[in-house]
Protein backbone atom coordinates (compact mmCIF):
# COMPACT_ATOMS: atom_id res chain seq x y z
CA UNK A 1 0.00 0.00 0.00
CA UNK A 2 2.74 2.44 0.91
CA UNK A 3 4.78 1.66 -2.44
CA UNK A 4 1.47 2.14 -4.32
CA UNK A 5 0.97 5.48 -2.58
CA UNK A 6 3.93 7.14 -3.71
CA UNK A 7 2.46 7.03 -7.12
CA UNK A 8 6.51 6.66 -8.07
CA UNK A 9 6.18 2.54 -8.86
CA UNK A 10 3.57 -0.42 -9.94
CA UNK A 11 2.68 -2.67 -7.26
CA UNK A 12 2.18 -6.07 -7.47
CA UNK A 13 1.00 -8.75 -4.94
CA UNK A 14 1.82 -12.34 -5.00
CA UNK A 15 0.32 -15.51 -2.44
CA UNK A 16 -2.29 -16.60 -0.86
CA UNK A 17 -4.99 -15.43 0.74
CA UNK A 18 -8.16 -17.61 2.17
CA UNK A 19 -12.24 -17.53 1.07
CA UNK A 20 -13.04 -16.27 4.63
CA UNK A 21 -13.88 -12.79 5.70
CA UNK A 22 -10.13 -12.02 6.07
CA UNK A 23 -9.11 -12.56 2.35
CA UNK A 24 -12.53 -10.44 1.39
CA UNK A 25 -11.34 -7.41 4.01
CA UNK A 26 -8.10 -7.91 1.92
CA UNK A 27 -9.40 -7.31 -1.46
CA UNK A 28 -11.61 -4.60 0.00
CA UNK A 29 -8.29 -3.23 1.32
CA UNK A 30 -6.75 -2.89 -2.24
CA UNK A 31 -9.89 -1.49 -4.31
CA UNK A 32 -8.76 2.04 -5.35
CA UNK A 33 -5.44 1.60 -4.96
CA UNK A 34 -2.56 0.71 -7.73
CA UNK A 35 -2.02 -2.69 -6.74
CA UNK A 36 -2.11 -5.24 -9.62
CA UNK A 37 -3.45 -8.54 -7.55
CA UNK A 38 -3.71 -10.65 -10.71
CA UNK A 39 -0.95 -13.33 -8.70
CA UNK A 40 -2.86 -13.18 -5.35
CA UNK A 41 -4.50 -16.43 -5.28
CA UNK A 42 -7.82 -17.09 -3.69
CA UNK A 43 -8.15 -20.68 -2.07
CA UNK A 44 -10.05 -22.42 0.23
CA UNK A 45 -9.33 -22.13 3.85
CA UNK A 46 -8.48 -18.98 6.35
CA UNK A 47 -6.05 -15.98 5.40
CA UNK A 48 -3.26 -15.87 7.67
CA UNK A 49 -3.97 -12.44 10.26
CA UNK A 50 -2.54 -11.08 13.21
CA UNK A 51 -4.23 -10.02 16.63
CA UNK A 52 -2.60 -6.74 17.40
CA UNK A 53 -3.13 -5.36 20.83
CA UNK A 54 -2.31 -1.17 21.31
CA UNK A 55 -1.08 -0.47 24.81
CA UNK A 56 -2.11 3.33 26.45
CA UNK A 57 1.36 4.69 24.33
CA UNK A 58 -0.23 3.38 21.16
CA UNK A 59 2.71 0.75 21.31
CA UNK A 60 1.34 -2.29 19.69
CA UNK A 61 2.12 -6.02 21.23
CA UNK A 62 0.65 -9.25 21.00
CA UNK A 63 -0.74 -11.91 22.92
CA UNK A 64 0.09 -15.33 22.54
CA UNK A 65 -1.15 -17.55 19.93
CA UNK A 66 -1.97 -14.15 18.25
CA UNK A 67 -0.91 -15.28 14.75
CA UNK A 68 -2.77 -17.38 12.07
CA UNK A 69 -0.92 -18.77 9.25
CA UNK A 70 -3.97 -20.17 7.54
CA UNK A 71 -3.11 -20.21 3.68
CA UNK A 72 0.08 -17.87 3.04
CA UNK A 73 2.25 -21.06 4.49
CA UNK A 74 0.61 -23.20 1.38
CA UNK A 75 1.62 -21.14 -1.43
CA UNK A 76 4.12 -22.25 -3.83
CA UNK A 77 6.00 -19.94 -6.37
CA UNK A 78 5.04 -21.53 -9.92
CA UNK A 79 6.31 -21.09 -13.32
CA UNK A 80 4.45 -18.69 -14.47
CA UNK A 81 4.62 -16.40 -11.31
CA UNK A 82 8.46 -17.35 -11.52
CA UNK A 83 8.77 -15.68 -14.79
CA UNK A 84 6.37 -12.66 -13.50
CA UNK A 85 8.66 -12.12 -10.67
CA UNK A 86 11.76 -12.17 -12.87
CA UNK A 87 10.54 -8.63 -14.52
CA UNK A 88 10.34 -6.92 -11.42
CA UNK A 89 12.66 -3.83 -10.25
CA UNK A 90 12.23 -5.06 -6.72
CA UNK A 91 11.02 -7.57 -4.87
CA UNK A 92 10.31 -7.42 -1.33
CA UNK A 93 9.44 -10.10 0.77
CA UNK A 94 10.12 -11.24 4.64
CA UNK A 95 12.46 -13.69 6.56
CA UNK A 96 9.33 -15.54 7.48
CA UNK A 97 7.92 -15.90 4.36
CA UNK A 98 7.24 -19.76 3.48
CA UNK A 99 8.78 -19.23 -0.08
CA UNK A 100 11.81 -17.01 1.35
CA UNK A 101 14.86 -19.78 -0.18
CA UNK A 102 12.95 -19.97 -3.70
CA UNK A 103 12.86 -16.48 -3.86
CA UNK A 104 16.97 -15.98 -2.68
CA UNK A 105 17.30 -18.86 -5.60
CA UNK A 106 15.23 -17.22 -8.23
CA UNK A 107 16.92 -13.99 -7.49
CA UNK A 108 20.33 -15.66 -7.89
CA UNK A 109 19.20 -15.77 -11.62
CA UNK A 110 17.69 -12.62 -12.17
CA UNK A 111 18.55 -9.08 -12.61
CA UNK A 112 15.86 -7.56 -9.41
CA UNK A 113 16.94 -6.20 -5.98
CA UNK A 114 15.83 -8.24 -3.54
CA UNK A 115 14.40 -6.48 -0.07
CA UNK A 116 14.17 -8.46 2.96
CA UNK A 117 12.37 -7.58 6.29
CA UNK A 118 14.39 -9.59 9.10
CA UNK A 119 11.30 -7.70 11.46
CA UNK A 120 12.86 -8.20 15.45
CA UNK A 121 14.54 -11.39 14.60
CA UNK A 122 17.94 -11.78 17.14
CA UNK A 123 21.22 -11.53 14.85
CA UNK A 124 22.07 -15.39 12.96
CA UNK A 125 25.19 -15.60 12.07
CA UNK A 126 24.00 -18.57 9.13
CA UNK A 127 22.32 -15.60 7.67
CA UNK A 128 25.37 -14.70 6.11
CA UNK A 129 24.75 -17.41 3.58
CA UNK A 130 22.06 -15.43 2.21
CA UNK A 131 23.06 -11.93 1.89
CA UNK A 132 25.11 -12.21 -1.53
CA UNK A 133 21.54 -12.34 -2.63
CA UNK A 134 19.95 -9.53 -0.53
CA UNK A 135 20.60 -6.10 -2.08
CA UNK A 136 18.40 -4.41 0.86
CA UNK A 137 18.34 -5.69 4.99
CA UNK A 138 15.99 -4.58 7.25
CA UNK A 139 15.52 -5.38 10.84
CA UNK A 140 14.03 -3.64 13.66
CA UNK A 141 17.77 -2.50 15.58
CA UNK A 142 19.55 -2.69 18.63
CA UNK A 143 23.78 -1.78 19.97
CA UNK A 144 24.36 -6.08 18.91
CA UNK A 145 22.73 -5.81 15.98
CA UNK A 146 23.93 -2.51 14.56
CA UNK A 147 27.57 -3.77 15.45
CA UNK A 148 27.00 -6.68 12.84
CA UNK A 149 25.49 -4.78 10.59
CA UNK A 150 28.42 -2.75 10.14
CA UNK A 151 31.00 -6.04 9.94
CA UNK A 152 29.02 -7.43 7.71
CA UNK A 153 28.32 -4.06 5.35
CA UNK A 154 32.23 -4.52 4.74
CA UNK A 155 32.52 -7.51 3.18
CA UNK A 156 28.85 -8.14 1.89
CA UNK A 157 27.30 -5.48 -1.07
CA UNK A 158 24.08 -5.09 1.13
CA UNK A 159 22.44 -1.86 2.39
CA UNK A 160 21.73 -3.01 5.85
CA UNK A 161 18.63 -0.83 7.76
CA UNK A 162 17.91 -1.23 11.26
CA UNK A 163 14.74 0.72 12.38
CA UNK A 164 15.10 2.00 16.10
CA UNK A 165 11.57 3.53 16.84
CA UNK A 166 11.77 7.07 17.83
CA UNK A 167 15.52 7.07 17.72
CA UNK A 168 15.22 6.91 14.00
CA UNK A 169 17.16 5.02 11.42
CA UNK A 170 20.73 3.76 10.83
CA UNK A 171 22.53 2.32 7.51
CA UNK A 172 25.31 0.64 6.65
CA UNK A 173 26.43 0.48 3.42
CA UNK A 174 30.37 -0.60 1.90
CA UNK A 175 31.55 0.19 5.77
CA UNK A 176 29.48 3.78 5.67
CA UNK A 177 27.02 4.84 8.39
CA UNK A 178 24.09 6.55 7.75
CA UNK A 179 22.12 8.07 10.70
CA UNK A 180 18.29 9.81 10.00
CA UNK A 181 16.10 10.81 12.84
CA UNK A 182 12.99 10.36 13.40
CA UNK A 183 9.90 12.86 12.70
CA UNK A 184 8.50 14.00 15.80
CA UNK A 185 4.29 13.57 15.78
CA UNK A 186 2.32 15.55 18.25
CA UNK A 187 0.67 12.06 19.41
CA UNK A 188 1.24 8.96 18.92
CA UNK A 189 -2.30 6.20 18.09
CA UNK A 190 -0.74 3.61 17.00
CA UNK A 191 3.32 2.12 16.16
CA UNK A 192 1.43 -0.80 13.97
CA UNK A 193 2.73 -1.31 10.44
CA UNK A 194 5.47 1.80 10.71
CA UNK A 195 8.81 -0.35 9.87
CA UNK A 196 6.86 -1.90 7.04
CA UNK A 197 5.74 2.03 5.89
CA UNK A 198 9.73 2.74 6.68
CA UNK A 199 10.41 0.02 4.06
CA UNK A 200 7.65 0.47 1.40
CA UNK A 201 8.81 4.26 0.73
CA UNK A 202 12.51 3.58 1.36
CA UNK A 203 12.34 0.68 -1.24
CA UNK A 204 10.60 3.07 -3.89
CA UNK A 205 13.16 5.71 -3.80
CA UNK A 206 16.22 3.84 -3.30
CA UNK A 207 14.76 1.70 -6.68
CA UNK A 208 13.93 5.14 -8.28
CA UNK A 209 17.55 7.08 -6.82
CA UNK A 210 19.91 4.92 -5.49
CA UNK A 211 20.62 7.62 -2.91
CA UNK A 212 20.36 6.57 0.66
CA UNK A 213 20.00 9.23 2.58
CA UNK A 214 17.21 9.93 0.80
CA UNK A 215 15.60 6.75 0.88
CA UNK A 216 15.89 6.88 4.77
CA UNK A 217 14.03 10.29 4.89
CA UNK A 218 11.08 9.02 2.43
CA UNK A 219 11.44 6.31 5.10
CA UNK A 220 11.21 8.34 8.17
CA UNK A 221 7.87 10.38 6.70
CA UNK A 222 6.33 7.90 5.93
CA UNK A 223 6.57 6.22 9.41
CA UNK A 224 5.50 9.21 11.08
CA UNK A 225 2.02 9.13 8.57
CA UNK A 226 1.69 6.03 10.20
CA UNK A 227 1.99 7.00 13.32
CA UNK A 228 -1.01 8.69 13.46
CA UNK A 229 -3.97 6.12 13.15
CA UNK A 230 -5.00 2.72 13.95
CA UNK A 231 -3.46 0.14 11.90
CA UNK A 232 -0.86 -0.17 8.72
CA UNK A 233 -2.69 2.12 6.22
Amino acid sequence: VVCSKTNKADVYIMGNIGDDNYGKIVKESMSGLNINSQHLYTVKGVTAHHIINIDENGDRYFKPNSWHDGVWKDYVISDSDKIFMNGMDVVATTYYESTFKDILEIRKDSGFLLSVDFHDEKIDMSWEKYLNNIDLFFISGNNQKLEQLERWSKNFHTVFTATLGKCGSITYHKGNKYKCDAIKVSEVIDTTGCGDSYQGAFIVDYMLNKDIKSAMAKGSESAAITLSFVGGF
